[in-house]
């Protein structure tokens, strides 16, 4: 009988299933060999990055995406980075509270959301996609060095990098950067990966485009994706800042002479008189070595050796030295007593005499108040500009410094001091009609028909403004509407009219001006200015600078003395980079001083009225009393006088005080001559102390006054309606 044998089927199963594993070999090594891991090394310098941040990595942990949502999404990415003019873009392969990437079986692998839809002869690689699709977009990738819950980790401590990271940088030939340990300044970030820095300053493109200036070696991160998608605006603003930087090596300093670093003595002078208790010494030094004065140690806080030291005052002769080093410099002041101002009247006339009831007079100065009460110069009811002629009610006397003079009251009620006038024989000002001009601008010009310069007053209030004109009559016909004006009507006050005009709301108003020309009168409206749709949104919007004093006018002396930079120095310094910066954004500048020239305010107040630009802004530099200590005293304001200008003050003193880490002093109404004007937002802009040394090191610095352009541009930009 002969026995079964059972067929081995072992055998013939385990080759099979080599067969099958050799096949998935090959065909996996197929794969690989088709698809190898891209290399992403920086093969260009880096000027703008991107980070591709949590919000942007969680995307990938929102549902199960198909490969080709996958790939619209990353593709969109680089669109994003495009339009901002990235070259760089920078992962941190962060997710909830870990990593977007991880290890998994020896291997680097996403999420598991990520790999939903792969297949076992098909893996999507996001990051081996992104890296091919960049570089043929001309965008590089690298790597921001994370720890193995995704956070970030310090150039001191980029070695421990996680090991997911790591592996990618190695699979992927990626550069990783890391924040250096110490900021560069406050709120400035610089990332860096041994041999390249990126700068970074969410929302500060004033404090980059200055700290970028000629550097050309240093790039910047722009911010992270998903913050950029919701509000580009820093990023757009530093993009038009940085365009031509890159070359700012090439180009002639601000200020041309530099704070000296030797020991001496800038105030007081050799042989002034002095009448305080205390004083304010300050003067120069080298920054490296220890200083005294007078035996004392002084304390430095700057880093440009300026120093200030609080000293008693005796009566009689005092001497001051200073010694550094070997060196030593000294001066020698007289205290007296003060004598008073002797008591009694100098006497005497202006030459100025009484108007008999209805004379009439005329303002013969650039401007004049309009005083409620005529011995107080804050009562100031109006601004009454050359040629307005009124008729006096009645003559009051008054004394105005030291002199006899006399305060001529108005029909109105209110006065103008003889001082700003002279007293003529002229009819009442007849209008019999108006003519509307508009410019290309879409400005209009209503002119009056027929003859006078009277006075007005004026009341605005939202899309509405009345003007009331004294002494005068109009007889004729309004018009029914204008490109701005939807509605004209007209009124009745003391010995005159008033036109209310209502503003379509399509052309607001921005601003007015009252011209006297050839006899006759006309009223400037200013529409209000928009921003431009393009990359430049100051397009169309035109600005006016006003650095203060000039040639023999030096404005305030500073800390370091009249053989460094004074105010007017750092005023002028400061226009120059202002106009560039606001140019930039597209702006249209102009200046009333570009040199080492001087302008009296009431020239600089017609260059105001006849240019009629969108903005006015006068730059000067703030002093105090050098009687007590005024280091770390400093800090910006700025002035107004009519509301217009309001917001623009408060704007510069956020953005400069922000940007330049200064003291935010406030915003002041204040009858300033340059800010009294209606056709623009007119301000005075104090950006900071002189007679501080600290704060006068940072003002007369390249840098900083780079710094406080920028803020300048931006606060004039976040004035303008969209």
């Amino acid at each position: 009988m002969k026995t079964k044998t059972k067929p081995n089927i072992l055998g013939p199963v385990l080759v099979c299933l080599l067969a099958l594993v050799l096949l998935a070999g090959l065909a996996l090594l197929l794969v690989l060999l088709m698809h190898p891991a891209p290399t992403a090394a920086l093969s260009q310098p880096v000027q703008y990055a991107i980070e591709l941040d949590e919000g942007w990595e969680n995307w990938f942990l929102t549902g199960t995406p198909t490969e080709e949502q996958l790939q619209q999404y990353l593709d969109g990415t680089l669109a994003e980075a495009g339009v901002r003019g990235a070259d760089t873009l920078l992962l941190t392969a962060r997710a909830g509270g870990g990593l977007l990437f991880h290890t998994k079986d020896k291997t680097l692998a996403p999420v598991e959301a990520v790999t939903a839809n792969d297949r076992l002869f098909h893996k999507f690689d996001p990051i081996e996609y992104l890296i091919k699709q960049a570089n043929a977009a001309g965008i590089q990738l690298a790597l921001l060095a994370t720890d193995e819950t995704g956070n970030p980790l310090t150039s001191a401590s980029a070695g421990l990098l996680a090991g997911a990271v790591r592996q990618m940088a190695e699979r992927y030939q990626l550069a990783v950067f890391a924040p250096e340990a110490e900021p560069v300044q406050p709120g400035v970030t610089a990332y860096t990966d041994g041999t390249r820095r990126l700068l970074r300053a969410d929302g500060a493109p004033a404090v980059l485009a200055a700290l970028l200036r000629g550097q050309k070696e240093l790039g910047v991160v722009l911010g992270g994706l998903t913050a950029l998608q919701m509000d580009d605006t820093n990023a757009a603003v530093f993009a038009q800042f940085a365009a031509g930087d890159r070359a700012a090596d090439t180009a002639e300093p601000l200020l041309a002479q530099p704070v000296p670093q030797t020991v001496g003595i800038s105030y007081p002078a050799d042989d002034a008189v002095l009448y305080t208790d205390t004083v304010f010494v300050m003067g120069t030094s080298d920054p490296n070595q220890a200083l005294t004065v007078n035996g004392q140690t002084v304390e430095r806080y700057g880093s440009r050796g300026v120093w200030g030291l609080e000293l008693p005052v005796s009566s009689g002769v005092n001497t001051i030295t200073a010694v550094q080093g070997g060196e030593s410099a000294s001066i020698s002041f007289n205290r007296r007593a003060f004598g008073g101002g002797g008591g009694g009247s100098s006497g005497g006339s202006d030459g100025s005499v009484a108007a008999p009831w209805g004379k009439k007079l005329r303002i013969n100065t650039t401007l004049a108040s309009v005083l409620s009460q005529p011995g107080n110069s804050d009562s100031i009811m109006m601004t009454a500009y050359e040629g307005a002629v009124a008729e006096v009610a009645q003559s009051l006397p008054i004394r105005y410094n030291g002199k006899n003079s006399f305060a001529y009251q108005l029909q109105s009620g209110d006065f103008v001091l003889a001082k700003d006038c002279e007293l003529i024989d002229a009819p009442d000002a007849a209008f019999t009609g108006v003519t509307v001009q508009e410019l290309d601008n879409g400005d209009e010009i209503l002119r009056f028909e027929g003859s006078g310069t009277p006075l007005y007053y004026h009341s605005w209030e939202g899309n509405v403004l009345t003007l009331s004109f004294y002494s005068a009559s109009f007889t004729g016909q309004w018009p029914a509407s204008t490109g701005m004006v939807q509605s004209f009507e007209q009124g009745e006050v003391n010995t005159g009219f008033s036109v209310t005009m209502t503003f379509a709301e399509n052309a607001p108003l921005w601003g007015y001006y009252v011209d006297y020309i050839d006899g006759t009168s006309q009223i400037y409206l200013k529409r209000t200015p928009r921003r431009d749709a393009s990359d430049k949104p100051l397009t169309g919007v035109s600005v006016l600078l006003d650095p203060g004093h000039g040639d023999t006018d030096a404005g305030a002396m500073g800390a370091a003395g009249v053989t460094a930079p004074q105010e007017k120095d750092v005023n002028l310094a400061l226009g120059i980079a202002a106009k560039a910066r606001l140019e930039q954004l597209g702006a249209s500048v102009t200046m009333t001083r570009d040199t080492d020239v001087f302008y009296t305010l009431g020239e600089r107040v017609e260059m105001l009225n006849g240019q009629k630009p969108d903005f006015f802004i006068a730059l000067h530099h703030n002093s105090a009393a050098l009687t007590t200590d005024l280091t770390n005293r400093g800090g910006i304001e700025a002035y107004w006088f009519y509301t217009e200008g309001r917001p623009l003050a408060e704007r510069l003193v956020e953005r400069i005080g922000t940007a330049a880490e200064r003291r935010q002093r406030g915003v002041y109404y204040d009858y300033y001559y340059v800010t009294r004007s209606n056709i623009c937002p007119a301000v005075l802009l104090e950006t900071g102390f002189v007679t501080d040394p600290v704060e006068y090191e940072k003002v007369a610095d390249e840098t900083m006054i780079w710094v406080e352009a920028g803020s300048i541009a931006q606060a004039v930009l976040d004035c303008v309606p969209g």
